[in-house]
Order: C-alpha cells, then structure tokens, then sequence
C-alpha cells in the first residue's frame, strides 16, 4: 500500500512525504525546492520530488492523506473556540469574520489549484487527519517504542483551533485523551514575545532561546504567572493572556506584550518567556505522564524544537526517556497524516523507526559532476577523502559537505552540513557573519557515539533523539576544554550523536578528525545563507559555497577549494 502524505501548509512549511506499507521512504518540504523559507504554498513540486525519489508515479498512489482538517470539518473545534473567547469575556464577532475571510481565501485556494492540475492525483481517494493527531501519528508511528504503551503529547502554536494534544499510544494505535484550546497556547505566547524583539514568528524562536541564557527572568516571569491559572490548564490564561492567542502579532497582542515587558532588557525578555515555558509545561507533562502511568513520550510540535525544554522534559523523574520526531514542526504533518491513514486502512501500524532521516534529493557523483562543468569548477577527488577533509578542519578550515540524501526537517545531519573545528570560541561571530546570520546560540556540534558520555554526562545509548539534535545536554569539564565554540553560556550544547552505521562517510571523516587532534567533535552547522532553505541540490550547493566564502567544499566523492572556485 503507497500513500502520499501532505501538508498544504496555507501559512508555512507545505511539504509532502511517501509510505510505502508502512515505512517512510521520501520527505521533502516545498521551501527546500522553491527556495523561499517556510513555503506554504500548495506542494506540486514536493509532490513530484518525493516521488520521484521513491521511484514512483503519482499512478502508484493508493491513497492521498491531508493533513488538517477542512473548514467545514473545523466548525465543532471552532464552536468550541468561540465558547472560550465568551468565557474570557471577548466578542466573538471578529474570530467568526477572520474564520470566514480565511473560509474565502482557502476556497480561492482551491480555485487556483485547479490551475495547476494533480492529474491522476485528483482522482485518488483522500481523507483529511486533525492537526495534533498528525503530530502525534508523525512522533508515536516513527518512534522506537515498538509495542511498548507510551505517552504522545503534541505542543505548538495553534492548529486546528488546538495548540495541543495528548495521546496514549499502544499496540499500533493512538487513543486521544485531551486537547488543548488555542485561547491558551503557550506557543502562540512564545511566538508574540519572538515578534516583539524584533524577530520573525515561526522562523527565529531558537534565537529567544539563545538569548534567555544571557538575561534573568525576574520580573517577567512573575507577570506573565500572574495571569496564569496553572492549576486549570483548561482557563490557563486570563482575558489579558487570551488576547495574545487571539492576536498574538497584531496590536491586540502585541499591546499586552509591551505592557508585560515594560523596562524590560531584550535578554531578560527572553529569559522570562524560556522559564515561564519551562515552568508550566514541565509541570504539566509531569501530571499527565503520572495519570497516563507511563514512563516514555513521543513528541511533535514546534513546541518541542526548544531543545533546552527538552532537556527538562528528560530529566523528569517520572520519565525514562523520549523521542522527538526529527521533523516536529509542520513540515512533519505530511508524514504524521500518511502514518495515520495507513493505520486506520489496516487496523493499526506498529512503530517503525527509522535508524536515519536522509529521505530526500541526493546529491551523487552523477549531480556532483554535472554541476561542477556546468559551472567550470575545478576540484579534485581524493584518495582518502575523509582523512583530507579531517586535515583541513585540523588546520582550522571551514568546510561544507552536500552529499548523499538531503536530510528529513529543520536539522542539518551531515549531508548538508557545515563544518568546523570546535577550539574557537570567537567563531560563533565571524562564522555567523560568512553566512549573514544573527544567533545568539552557539553551534552545535557533532560527536561521535563512542565518546558522546565522556563530553555529555547525562546521555545514554537509549537516547535516540539525541542523534538528531533535538536536546541540549550539559556539558562536562573535557567538553568545556576541547569544545568550548559549541558550549553554550549556560554550559549546555546541542549535539547530533552520530554513529557510523547512520552515516559512514560523515563519520569517518569525524573519526579521521579525531585521529588527528584527539577530539571526537566538530561544529555542525546547516548549510544554507541566512533567510534561505537549507540547499538541496548540487548547483545550489556551489553557490552557497562561494556567496560564504567557505575553505572547502565536498560536493559527494569530490573536494573544491576555494582557490580553485570561479568568482
């Protein structure tokens, strides 16, 4: 059975994945081939590359999952929706006319799309899949828990009119047990607060994450708890925080935001929204894993790309360990949407994990060669590439890799990956610069398995989601000597944990580094010019390449260096 997941995005992160009885074998996010970052625009081209990846035609398709819901099929979430803004003392008059504009912009949607013909596609039979029940068939059906009873739990800003949802998952099956209304989203919050420092919503939360390590979260903290309602997750905010959810970018939210961080530093802003988050969504994942009496979770949302709550989330005493679906946020929903159709098709789907996340475009020495004459590049094919590569970094060389799959969601995994020597505190600023960026976080380093517990205490082998970079572990002391570019002010990095049955040519080459240096690590940081898709192909390899004004640049089996690019 083949099933074609999609995310018609409307807003962001369109995208479109393939199931083939069960297992996921393509994933690609539209931004990654339009080239416009969160693309939410009707996935035609993800569509065609993720078969076209899988070795398919749109003739193979059994069935076509949507993720989230019409509106029609919205109208009780919606109802619901409005009986909390009248509890919070709001007219609903608004809601129900921005729901209709909406209602109207989606039909014209439809409209344009019948421009752009599926052909056959339109003739296959589809069902729709709620937003956080997408979510939550992405992170329970990909994890590896196998038949194990785990808890699901799905956080982010809103979908569907909910920003959350929790889950039992069992015998290859989700049970719903709550849903969260989007009167209350901590995300929505989350993402206000993004847009008052002067950041972009959906897109720069992990830099308000970076920046809370520099402030104190006093006073804010205690503001924004004081319209909170901790203990009722169902009236969790008061009518001064429920009209951020309402409004969260416009004035309407954005006049409480300015009123809740008055005087306040931007550090501090930041640091006061990261431990509110912190503090109640802890705690209340604390609750619901006693009640569900369970001791591992799966989790999908874009709540869950805050890697430092992660680490939290972990650290519970009531919780053994976790699993992050790599892709969390919405580019995710194509997949989840995909698992739960099949499920309900066959009476249940038993996790399957996926060892790796290299499900999209490949770059091969065919594409490689190919872009490199088009472009009269000169490079050079090294015997022992790995070990060339591992010289270069050792000598403080900036190399970016494009080869193999492009990776599954928001996290560069090695294959589309740029890479540096970890001993240079300073390169978080003049690194950052090459690629036009602004981040307040350090990089992230890659390590190799075999010493991931010398640099990172707190991990251990049953930590999966660890290879995909999904949490923050405090570091330890050899960490802090031999690392200290990839260690955070609050002494915590992010690691990609890689072990070379994921990616063997990725891992020699950290292995060769580390043959030569003694240090099992490197920065891993995606390749991509600030504001743009990480890149997929080859070309698109080449360019960024040059515009960063990068050392090296493996491009599959081959080697470019910069003296040898044409400018």
């Amino acid at each position: 059975m083949i099933i074609l997941g999609i995310n018609d995005g409307c807003h962001h992160n369109s995208a479109a994945s393939i199931l083939v009885d069960g297992k996921l074998v393509a994933s690609v996010e539209l931004e990654r081939i339009s080239r416009i970052k969160n693309d939410g625009s009707f996935p035609h081209a993800a569509i065609d590359e993720a078969l076209a990846i899988a070795g398919l035609t749109a003739e193979d398709i059994d069935m076509v999952a949507k993720a989230n819901l019409s509106r029609w099929q919205q109208i009780p979430y919606l109802n619901r929706y409005y009986q909390h803004i009248a509890k919070a003392g709001k007219t609903d008059t608004l809601i129900r006319n921005f729901f209709w504009k909406k209602q109207f912009e989606r039909y014209r949607r439809v409209l344009h799309r019948r421009k752009q013909p599926l052909g056959i596609l339109a003739q296959k039979p589809y069902q729709t899949v709620e937003h956080h029940l997408a979510h939550a068939a992405s992170a329970y059906y990909a994890s590896p828990f196998g038949n194990e009873r785990v808890g699901v739990i799905t956080l982010d800003g809103v979908g569907d009119f909910s920003w959350g949802s929790v889950w039992i998952g069992e015998h290859g099956k989700l049970q719903h047990v709550d849903h969260l209304h989007q009167v209350n989203s901590i995300g929505l919050l989350y993402s206000a607060i993004t847009i008052y420092l002067g950041f972009k919503a959906n897109r720069h939360e992990g830099k308000v994450l970076g920046l809370a390590a520099f402030g104190n979260p006093e006073p804010l903290l205690s503001r924004l708890l004081a319209h909170t309602n901790s203990e009722n997750w169902d009236d969790l905010f008061n009518p001064k925080l429920v009209r951020v959810s309402l409004k969260f970018g416009a004035n309407l939210g954005q006049s409480v935001v300015r009123e809740l961080c008055a005087d306040l530093s931007r550090e501090d802003i930041a640091a006061g929204i990261q431990a509110y988050t912190e503090k109640l969504i802890c705690k209340w994942v604390q609750d619901r894993v006693k009640e569900l009496k369970v001791t591992k979770l799966a989790l999908a949302g874009g709540v869950f790309s805050n890697v430092k709550l992660n680490q939290l989330i972990l650290a519970l005493p009531e919780i053994e360990t976790i699993y992050v679906h790599p892709n969390m946020g919405d580019g995710g929903l194509a997949t989840g949407a995909a698992f739960e159709v099949y499920s309900r098709l066959n009476q249940g789907l038993e996790p399957q994990f996926n060892q790796q996340v290299y499900l999209g475009t490949e770059i091969n020495r065919d594409t490689a060669l190919a872009a490199l004459e088009k472009q009269g590049i000169t490079y050079e094919e090294p015997e022992n590439l790995a070990l060339t590569v591992a010289r270069l970094l050792a000598d403080s060389k900036v190399i970016a890799r494009a080869d193999g799959k492009m990776e599954y969601g928001p996290r560069a995994l090695g294959n589309r990956t740029v890479m540096a020597a970890c001993n240079d505190p300073t390169i978080n600023d003049w690194l950052n610069k090459k690629f036009d960026r602004t981040e307040f976080m350090p990089f992230a380093p890659v390590i190799l398995q075999e010493h991931a517990k010398e640099y990172f205490p707190e991990w251990k082998e049953d930590h999966i989601t660890a290879r995909f970079m999904t949490l923050t572990y405090n570091v330890s002391d050899i960490a802090k000597r031999n690392i200290p570019a990839a260690v955070h002010i609050d002494n915590t990095a992010r690691p990609q944990v890689l072990r070379r049955e994921d990616n063997p040519d990725y891992y020699d080459i950290i292995k060769e580094y580390y043959d030569v240096t003694g240090v099992p690590s490197v920065i891993n940081t995606s390749f991509n010019m600030h504001e743009e898709p990480i890149v997929r192909t080859a070309d698109e390899a080449i360019r960024a390449f040059q515009a960063a004004d990068l050392d090296a640049l493996v491009l599959g089996p081959f080697l470019i260096r910069k003296v040898s690019a044409v400018q």
